[in-house]
């Protein structure tokens, strides 16, 4: 008996590709700006930094208010830790900061759904795109042997920051959380 396929196999693929090429699109237009890099020397000895005090070596921040923000957040995340907030002549090591900000571009793709003459011989699928201008702000944090005087860590963020503040502050928050997630490493 001979099997006819009558093109099903045809519109199956299709399918599957469109919404491969749909859920793609949708992820990329919902994403934003968010890259953490982190990197330390590997022959750093961190079990005996217990202290750590801000170091006034970095770069000054635009919006005071921010710092301030910003400081409270490195000093949060390092207290879940176990690592306490000391007076620079007593700590085991500085914390430097390098606030930034640069400007981005963000294109988003996205669809407009299958055209009506979707079929058998497969149809278009509406694509566009929107490029925006946007802010990146990027904040370094340098951890600095007190006693050696020698950078042991470094942590970088950019992120795509928006009009709104508080949504700002709490993508801040959330990436200094990131950050600091296998600090001190191992």
């Amino acid at each position: 008996m001979n099997k006819k396929n009558f093109g099903f196999g045809k519109i199956y693929s299709n399918s599957v590709w469109a919404i491969l090429l749909m859920l793609t699109v949708v992820a990329v237009g919902c994403a934003s700006v968010k890259e953490i890099s982190v990197d330390w020397d590997e022959e750093a000895d961190f079990s005996g930094f217990k202290t750590f005090a801000f170091s006034d070596e970095g770069m000054p921040f635009i919006n005071e208010k921010a710092g301030v923000v910003v400081r409270e957040m490195v000093a949060a995340e390092l207290g879940t830790k176990g690592i306490r907030q000391v007076e620079a002549e007593d700590a085991d090591f500085m914390v430097v900061l390098f606030p930034g900000q640069k400007a981005g571009l963000r294109v988003d793709w996205y669809s407009m759904g299958y055209m009506p003459w979707w079929g058998v011989w497969g149809g278009g699928i509406g694509v566009g795109t929107r490029a925006t201008d946007i802010k990146i702000g990027t904040m370094m944090v340098d951890i600095v042997d007190a006693r050696l005087k020698r950078m042991v860590w470094r942590g970088k963020v950019d992120i795509e920051m928006k009009e709104d503040v508080k949504g700002s502050l709490d993508r801040v928050m959330g990436s200094i959380e990131d950050m600091f997630r296998n600090f001190p490493p191992r």
